[in-house]
Order: C-alpha cells, then sequence, then structure tokens
C-alpha cells in the first residue's frame, strides 16, 4: 500500500466532514494516517447571525486529552480559512461553557 504523507501540519488548524455531515474543525496535534488526533474539535453550525462552532463534545476536558477521528469517518479535510482559524482560537479561549440544570423548586 502507498503510504502517502499528510499536507497538514502539525499545528495547523483544520477542517474535517465527518460521514455524519457534521463539519469538525480543531487544531492538528498528530496522524498516523488512518486517525486525525484534534485539539479541542468544534462543531461548525450555522446561525441567524452567521457560522458559528460548538464544542464537539461538552464533557471532553481539552486540558487532558484530545480527540482522535478514524479516516473511516472522514469525507473531506481542509485547512481551515484564516477568519474561522481566528473564531476558533477566541471560542475555545473561553472559560468552560455555562450548564444550568431545572431544578425542583
Amino acid at each position: 500500500m502507498l503510504v502517502q504523507q499528510s499536507r497538514y501540519n502539525i499545528g495547523d488548524i483544520i477542517n474535517l466532514k465527518l460521514v455524519s455531515g457534521d463539519e469538525v474543525c480543531g487544531q492538528l496535534i498528530g496522524t498516523d494516517g488512518r486517525e486525525y488526533e484534534l485539539r479541542c474539535p468544534c462543531i461548525v453550525v450555522t446561525t441567524p447571525e452567521g457560522v458559528g462552532l460548538l464544542r464537539a463534545m461538552f464533557g471532553h476536558d481539552p486540558d487532558f486529552e484530545n480527540i482522535r477521528y478514524r479516516d473511516q469517518h472522514i469525507i473531506s479535510m481542509c485547512k481551515t480559512h484564516q477568519k474561522m482559524a481566528e473564531h476558533w482560537q477566541a471560542v475555545t479561549r473561553e472559560e468552560e461553557p455555562v450548564i444550568t440544570v431545572d431544578t425542583p423548586q
């Protein structure tokens, strides 16, 4: 089997289009060609105000581990354009999201 080197560098902000239809944006931490490891992956969403980013897993602690995506779940990938990369950096610098839980009164 021909082994192809990734055209993305470690540290690049990249987007992955998954077979689920989700688009994920995150910092490439590593790859072995079968898995892509991303730091703080976010799902790309559209809102009335434009494109936004939501954390891919709210229970994930990005200080503890990264998330890996297997190549069989990826349809395509690209390097993130500058404006979205800047937005990703702003979103991932924020404090933990506030989670509200309705409690009985």
